[in-house]
């Protein structure tokens, strides 16, 4: 009897700390919506320290003391107007890709 009792108590025991560990794993910037996108959370921002819902960036800081500089990769909340600009669209043409469109049409390519 006192074997299954505690048998029964690391049962409990391990349900417990897996519980726990999968709890401590969890980030609240993680959480995932259906399509894939990452919430927004309402902290203040890094940058502008108004507080707005925020996304989590990698930004790179160096620090200096004593004549040794260090570089650390940090993640910071950013709001959307502090936040790094996206990639533009593919669709979206450029300076260039537009000259050459212009040729082509004074030449009857187009």
């Amino acid at each position: 009897m006192p074997e299954e009792d505690s048998h029964d108590r690391y049962l409990r025991k391990n349900l417990a700390l897996s519980k726990a560990y999968e709890i401590s794993k969890k980030d609240k910037f993680k959480d995932k919506v259906v399509r894939g996108e990452v919430k927004p959370e309402t902290v203040a921002c890094y940058r502008c320290k108004k507080i707005r819902p925020c996304l989590k960036f990698s930004i790179m800081e160096t620090g200096r003391a004593e004549g040794a500089v260090s570089v650390s990769n940090e993640y910071v909340p950013l709001c959307e107007e502090c936040a790094p600009k996206k990639k533009k669209e593919p669709l979206e043409l450029n300076k260039q890709q537009i000259n050459a469109l212009l040729k082509g049409a004074k030449k009857g390519r187009i």
